[in-house]
């Protein structure tokens, strides 16, 4: 076979396609999964979600929050609501569930200098790693949260019926 200026140019495109395609089967893969944004929790998630919620109330100090709530999501995405400001790398690839609730929380957990008090807050937040259960970021704040979690997604609840 006689190699010319053309076959290059068709061999790149002929690449490309294959490279889109494998991108559109992903991002096809991905608003499927259940943590895309617009699937609501799923209910093999609740009950977990529900236990990780009550643990982090407890240890924070209110056992009975009056709501609490879960989002899918990514965990960029649930930083911005959780702990504005905080990047962390690849989070953007990361499926979360952002657990938000509503009470009287100290976090007992916290470090502070010696004679400051531990901060308070009336929203907790919680990011949950979608795969594995396990709370990757911590938020507590006096005021709802700048970024609503119902902005994010589908807002299921996990206790009580809203505000």
């Amino acid at each position: 076979m006689k190699l010319t200026a053309a076959r290059p140019l068709a061999l790149m495109a002929a690449a490309l396609a294959c490279v889109l395609a494998a991108l559109a089967g992903l991002a096809w893969g991905w608003a499927r999964s259940p943590y895309a944004a617009g699937a609501p929790v799923s209910a093999s998630a609740i009950a977990q979600l529900t236990v990780l919620a009550s643990r982090a109330a407890q240890a924070n100090g209110d056992g009975s929050p009056q709501w609490v709530t879960a989002v899918p999501t990514t965990r960029a995405k649930a930083l911005t609501s959780a702990t504005p400001g905080d990047l962390v790398p690849g989070a953007d690839r990361v499926r979360v569930y952002l657990v938000t609730m509503c009470g009287h929380f100290t976090a007992y957990g916290s470090s502070v200098p010696p004679g400051a008090a531990l901060p308070t807050g009336e929203y907790l937040s919680i990011v949950v790693d979608a795969s594995t259960f396990q709370v990757l970021d911590f938020g507590l704040s006096p005021t709802p949260p700048r970024i609503p979690p119902a902005s994010l997604g589908p807002v299921t609840y996990l206790t009580g019926g809203g505000r």
